[in-house]
């Protein structure tokens, strides 16, 4: 869907929002300088958890969003309509409707009207995999990241990763931040928490048991370690998602 007046005003041609609709798990937007959004693709109506796309036309982040993720995503966007580059290939763990999250790469571009000026943003964000174009450029840390994904839950020591990548420790955490935007112990973290909101939501262990099995060495380490990523306490998250 998308508004037509906008696109007619900037004088750009039609956008591709109906391609990415055939791409599983693909979310193509377009916002305008407001940020409002002004076009985007059937998957984020599935996030945003509307059945018509004309309840998000016009609208902004913070009317589908919480706070804290908005605050990320608009210093971002602001970014962008003020230097005129792009942010390629984010990657992060972000909210998937319903209390799950899932890794997602993001890339966002300034969208330029018929006279060369900066109208908007354009962007899509696609769901991770270490098999994707996200380690096109550091093939060599594949090996490395099936096994974080495999082993998180049992600490798994940064050297053993860059041995397994065949990689010094040095080399291999300077590539994995380029790549990843973060140190390969902040990704295991993340991971932790991923596994941590399936669990809070779909079932009903207690904290000290999601603690466990999530591999943090206790349930305060856990509590400060999620509040920190997701910005609210697994009490608080799991309230919030077990009432809908």
């Amino acid at each position: 869907m998308q508004d037509d007046a906008f696109f007619q005003e900037n004088k750009i041609g039609d956008h591709v929002a109906t391609i990415f609709d055939e791409l599983v798990g693909f979310t193509y937007f377009v916002k305008n300088r407001d940020l409002r959004y002004v076009a985007f693709n059937k998957r984020l109506l599935q996030l945003f958890g509307v059945g018509d796309g004309t309840e998000i036309l016009g609208k902004m982040d913070e009317d589908f969003i919480p706070d804290h993720i908005v605050r990320s995503i608009r210093k971002d966007d602001l970014k962008i309509l003020k230097s005129g580059k792009p942010i390629l290939n984010r990657v992060e763990l972000v909210p998937t409707g319903n209390g799950f999250v899932d890794w997602s790469t993001t890339n966002k571009k300034p969208l330029y009207n018929y006279q060369g000026k900066v109208c908007g943003i354009i962007g899509v964000t696609r769901p991770f995999s270490q098999s994707t174009a996200s380690l096109q450029q550091s093939d060599e840390l594949n090996s490395a990241l099936k096994l974080m994904h495999q082993s998180f839950r049992d600490n798994i020591a940064i050297t053993k990763l860059a041995t397994n990548a065949s990689l010094s420790l040095s080399s291999f955490q300077r590539k994995f931040k380029s790549c990843f935007g973060m140190s390969p112990k902040e990704y295991m973290r993340h991971l932790k928490v991923q596994e941590a909101c399936h669990k809070i939501v779909q079932t009903t262990q207690n904290f000290a048991e999601i603690s466990y099995n999530c591999g943090f060495s206790d349930q305060s380490h856990f509590s400060r370690e999620f509040t920190r990523i997701m910005k609210e306490p697994p009490s608080s998250y799991r309230s919030r998602f077990k009432a809908k």
